[in-house]
């Protein structure tokens, strides 16, 4: 169910997160890598064409969710590179992330955030633009909820803007909340609209809490 086939990379990559527009990624794309994270394999069944072709985990590994027999036999046994903060002997195909060296890049670029990285989907955007493709697409990432994503959302756009600025095409689908807002400021100020949108994150912030609740039961 996944190739790493190809020496070089390609000039566009897709990113994929677990956000429902996942399910849109051209999993068909042939020309580009895919890049997949954490536990996508749960979900990998769903997908009859899934490919990637490379894996992300960049959590620590030792951590409670991290460290459960599932996860590490998964790293464990999966046959395309696994990007962790270091490389492992128990995980044969486990790389060493490059931190540093994109650190040092955005710096020697004079970027103010080289170290604005507040989730793992910023870093993959920064390693992207590092390794020189031209061609960024960023899939199944909303960061839509009132929670850590919210805080964790920012980072993300502006690693976004830094590839436009930098010329590179950045693809987000329409069913993402990446870059959307929901008026004009300045220019659509309805005080309905802001009670309606008020409304309706109070609602999603309830069904949060309650997957959260149930998750943990």
């Amino acid at each position: 169910i996944m190739s790493d086939s190809r020496k070089e990379k390609t000039k566009r990559v897709h990113i994929v997160g677990f956000a429902p527009s996942y399910k849109e990624t051209p999993w068909d794309d042939k020309e580009a890598d895919i890049w997949v994270l954490n536990e996508f394999y749960k979900v990998v069944p769903s997908i009859p064409n899934f490919r990637a072709t490379r894996w992300f985990e960049i959590h620590d590994r030792n951590s409670k969710s991290k460290a459960t027999p599932e996860h590490i036999d998964f790293l464990q046994k999966c046959p395309i590179p696994v990007y962790m903060w270091d490389h492992y002997d128990d995980i044969p195909n486990s790389v060493k992330f490059p931190k540093n060296e994109i650190i040092d890049w955005l710096k020697g670029k004079g970027f103010l955030g080289s170290g604005y990285f507040t989730n793992s989907i910023s870093w993959f955007i920064a390693l992207a633009m590092y390794e020189g493709y031209k061609e960024i697409s960023v899939w199944g990432v909303d960061m839509a909820t009132s929670s850590e994503y919210q805080a964790q959302r920012p980072s993300c756009e502006y690693f976004i803007g830094l590839a436009e600025g930098m010329g590179i095409k950045v693809f987000i689908p329409q069913t993402s909340d990446l870059l959307k807002c929901t008026q004009l400021y300045g220019f659509e100020s309805s005080n309905k609209n802001r009670t309606w949108m008020k409304e309706q994150i109070d609602v999603l912030n309830k069904r949060s809490q309650q997957f959260s609740q149930q998750e943990q039961q």
